[in-house]
């Protein structure tokens, strides 16, 4: 079995709402500590990055919520991680779990594709296979040949297909430094703060003709689905296209971020929240 390990992380009110742990945090807590496994068990990123050329760029990601962690909890969250190789070494995928004193367990499982770089102060580089001198460093129980699959394409199709949409907005936003990670590229989590910010500004616009949507700002979100196409890099405009759908009883969110040139999504972020609308759309 891959190996897992487990620590304690400090709670501060930084990492909540009132309804709970912030989406967010997770990716961000989920991030350090698939790079603290890797560091444990095979080779840190930093090594990966000077020693080997050999980069991660997050391809796909998802959140469950089992019910919400609060700030009230405890005083330490249980942050259990774990690391392996997928489809012969073109992909790293982490799972780590996020419990409190109450047993409340949020759970992250992000894939990672392996890049080959160039070299440049950018970062730059290629989707490559792991090397051997890298590949060396997992136990063949850490190694899986077949590769990890994206949901988000199917979801997105499904919720369009069966779904009804009840709104529709924009919110544009431009990519400082302070999003930004050591290459001047996004750091991955903003996806999803810019995605939280366009569901909430389409709520404020659109909630008093379609009264359901309070919902999205008073309820806890239940899943969310990240899917990665290209970066955006410093001082890079774009804009959240968000869409509210009723899907299978519940309240759905897609947004998709793209860039002022239009084109195709650089990321795809899909909300849904635990409350089932029971035909209440239109009250």
């Amino acid at each position: 079995m891959p190996r897992w390990d487990a620590y304690q992380m400090q709670v501060d009110t930084g990492l909540f709402t009132p309804l709970g742990l912030q989406p967010t945090a997770v990716c961000r807590l989920g991030f350090n500590a698939a790079g603290r496994w890797l560091s444990e068990h095979a080779l840190s990123h930093r090594r990966l990055v000077a020693e080997y050329q050999t980069g991660f760029v997050l391809w796909t990601a998802q959140l469950i919520f089992d019910e919400p962690v609060r700030y009230f909890d405890s005083d330490c969250l249980e942050m259990r991680v774990m690391g392996r190789v997928r489809g012969g070494g073109t992909q790293f995928e982490c799972e780590v779990e996020v419990d409190s004193a109450r047993g409340i367990t949020t759970r992250m499982r992000a894939c990672c594709v392996p890049l080959r770089l160039d070299g440049d102060p950018a970062l730059s580089g290629a989707p490559a296979r792991l090397g051997s001198g890298v590949m060396e460093a997992f136990r063949p129980d850490e190694i899986e040949v077949r590769p990890h699959r994206s949901p988000a394409p199917g979801l997105l199709a499904a919720i369009l297909r069966d779904g009804t949409e009840l709104a529709r907005g924009m919110t544009p936003f431009v990519i400082h430094r302070h999003q930004c990670e050591v290459a001047d590229q996004w750091y991955w989590p903003e996806a999803v703060s810019l995605a939280s910010g366009g569901r909430e500004q389409l709520v404020r616009v659109e909630s008093s003709r379609i009264p359901v949507l309070r919902l999205a700002l008073s309820t806890p979100l239940r899943r969310l689905d990240l899917l990665f196409n290209r970066p955006f890099f410093l001082f890079d405009e774009g804009a959240v296209l968000s869409s509210a759908h009723e899907w299978q009883g519940c309240l759905v969110f897609v947004h998709e971020l793209v860039g002022v040139e239009g084109g195709e999504p650089r990321a795809l972020a899909i909300e849904q929240f635990t409350t089932r609308l029971s035909g209440r759309v239109w009250n």
